[in-house]
């Protein structure tokens, strides 16, 4: 039972450790609109570091960008790998990949966009900061219903979300890694297509990915265990709370804190469980005033993984411009152009 002193008591040095909200946000844009870009960029330069990629996109057909990327084209999955099967010049066979692996890394754009849209809904009516330590509390309520659903529902959006730029991530990790086996003539798909975020893909990506402080480390960053965990047990397993419920706090009769628990966990970022309950809610875990701090660091390890990513592809452009081979390039894709015009399909482009 907290006396009356406890009452006006703050911890201040847990709102110092707490990171600002704010700070997460422009952490995830500074990646979407800076790190990301320069992904792109270096990815582009290495797959045409031997074309003038500006004067190939010029003579590019819609097809090759669009089918299967955009609603807005309309070819069929017949017409597409019939146009597929007419490539003979390998600069087509690039242009089909480079569209696949850009579709990859807007992905993790779009991923961590919806991290910031999730986590500003969230954060709408819950705190953030806490207050008051946990044992000072000596009553509280508990609440279920729509807006409490909706919380718990951005809540773990939040987590599938930061765990499918995991996925996405791994797969450009082994694209990279991977790039020099392909045949650019006969390509039909990603050679990370079936990949996921798993410890055996390691082999499969440059050691140097698998540094402290990136995705891939060994061993496996904790924080990133535990959004893995998090993710999981609401896909797989169920909600972690049976009602959906946040709980609202005070002390002595006075309002304190709003909270959402979040089940125990042990040092290696599982969930500690017992037969068939995989929950338990000792710790108090308080996953509000957590979270902040755990998407800074998981931020901080995909920014540092992105990064690398992108120097490994900057790293290794050692061709320049061919122009001779570049026009040769031009005049395979309007010959494929033309052979789509004159089709019986009658293709648009």
């Amino acid at each position: 039972m907290a006396n009356s002193k406890n009452i006006s008591f703050r911890v201040e040095q847990e709102n110092k450790e707490n990171f600002n909200i704010e700070d997460c946000y422009r952490q995830i844009d500074d990646i979407i609109d800076n790190d990301i870009i320069i992904l792109h960029d270096n990815v582009r330069n290495f797959i045409f570091q031997d074309v003038n990629y500006s004067m190939i996109r010029d003579v590019t057909p819609l097809w090759i960008v669009d089918a299967g990327n955009n609603p807005e084209s309309c070819l069929s999955k017949s017409q597409y790998d019939s146009l597929k099967q007419n490539i003979k010049h390998p600069i087509l066979g690039k242009l089909i990949y480079y569209y696949d692996l850009w579709m990859k890394i807007a992905s993790v754009q779009d991923r961590l966009s919806a991290v910031v849209t999730f986590m500003r809904n969230f954060y709408k009516d819950i705190p953030y900061r806490t207050q008051y330590k946990e044992e000072m509390y000596t009553s509280g309520g508990r609440f279920s219903g729509e807006r409490e659903t909706e919380a718990y529902t951005y809540l773990n959006s939040i987590f599938i979300s930061y765990a499918s730029v995991f996925d996405i991530l791994s797969k450009i990790a082994v694209e990279q890694f991977e790039f020099e086996k392909y045949d650019f003539t006969k390509y039909g798909k990603m050679k990370s297509n079936d990949v996921l975020y798993k410890r055996k893909l390691f082999k499969r990506i440059n050691e140097s990915l698998q540094n402290e402080g990136m995705l891939f480390s060994t061993p496996e960053p904790l924080v990133i265990k535990k959004i893995e965990t998090f993710r999981n047990e609401y896909i797989h397993n169920g909600p972690w709370d049976l009602r959906f419920s946040i709980y609202y706090t005070s002390i002595e009769g006075e309002p304190a804190d709003v909270i959402i628990y979040s089940p125990d966990m042990d040092e290696f970022g599982h969930f500690i469980s017992s037969g068939s309950r995989n929950k338990f809610y000792n710790q108090a875990n308080r996953i509000n005033f957590q979270l902040p701090d755990m998407i800074n660091e998981t931020t901080t390890i995909i920014k540092n993984t992105i990064n690398k990513i992108s120097s490994l592809y900057q790293d290794n452009i050692t061709k320049k411009i061919d122009d001779t081979y570049t026009k040769e390039c031009m005049i395979a894709i309007i010959e494929n152009s033309l052979f789509a015009i004159n089709s019986a399909d009658n293709i648009e482009l």
